[in-house]
């Protein structure tokens, strides 16, 4: 009878069929009628098979969807959907997919997932992707502590670095946020902060970092040829409570 009936209604049958069942129904057809009930699926539907489906049939649906058709589907579904579909998948296909997924929403999906298919979707991660993941996931952490402190945040416009302006006290400072997955804060990074907001007419400028500070770091911040506002370092990190950023603003305020 499915054989017989338009693909529109097929698709429609299937989803209002409970997800593992549907599933089941699909993979018993034909593989040439597969390929079209698939090709017109929305991504809410295939990403309800995916979820619902025991390993093996996960796999078999998987081999009807190339990379790039995943990747599409993925995209327009809600983060706490794509992030059980992502938990589900192989780590082979798991990985293709992550590659195509900036840090920023890498960050936000992982926090969606549980412990165990979070740790082993990191396993899958490229070293350099899984240091910027590191960064990403310190910046979040010190801009959801600025906004604790009443901070009203926004990027710095056109600028490729981890810059925000912060208002609050009345005044516009300068954040620059600066994560190193190992060593010391060197001078260049306080300078380049520097440089970022020299002509921002900003009040202040408070750089915050992972790492301790080095000794050139400390008298570049300081030293008022190279900025006509006051600085400060903080080093900071997610187990520090708010006031350590709050009171460095409140020095800086004057």
């Amino acid at each position: 009878m499915l054989g017989a009936m338009p693909t529109e209604h097929v698709v429609t049958m299937l989803g209002a069929t409970p997800p593992r069942r549907a599933g089941q129904v699909l993979l018993s057809m034909p593989r040439d009628r597969i390929v079209r009930l698939i090709a017109a699926m929305d991504g809410r539907l295939i990403a309800k098979l995916l979820i619902a489906a025991d390993p093996a049939r996960r796999a078999t649906l998987l081999g009807f969807l190339d990379d790039a058709r995943l990747a599409a589907e993925l995209a327009l579904l809600p983060l706490i959907e794509a992030a059980e579909v992502m938990a589900a998948l192989p780590p082979d296909r798991a990985g293709a997919q992550l590659d195509r997924v900036s840090s920023e929403h890498l960050a936000m999906m992982l926090d969606e997932m549980p412990g165990p298919a979070r740790r082993r979707l990191v396993e899958v991660l490229d070293p350099m992707r899984l240091a910027d993941l590191r960064r990403v996931t310190y910046e979040r952490a010190v801009i959801d502590s600025l906004r604790r402190t009443s901070a009203n945040l926004s990027w710095v416009p056109e600028d490729h670095g981890s810059n925000l302006y912060a208002a609050i006290f009345h005044r516009i400072f300068g954040i620059a946020l600066c994560y190193l997955d190992s060593g010391v804060l060197p001078s260049a990074t306080v300078a380049a902060a520097q440089q970022v907001f020299r002509e921002g007419g900003v009040h202040g400028l408070l750089v915050v970092s992972n790492a301790w500070p080095s000794p050139e770091s400390l008298y570049q911040i300081a030293d008022q040829r190279w900025s006509m506002t006051p600085g400060a370092l903080v080093t900071w990190n997610a187990d520090d409570n708010d006031g350590v950023l709050g009171r460095a603003l409140v020095r800086l305020a004057g």
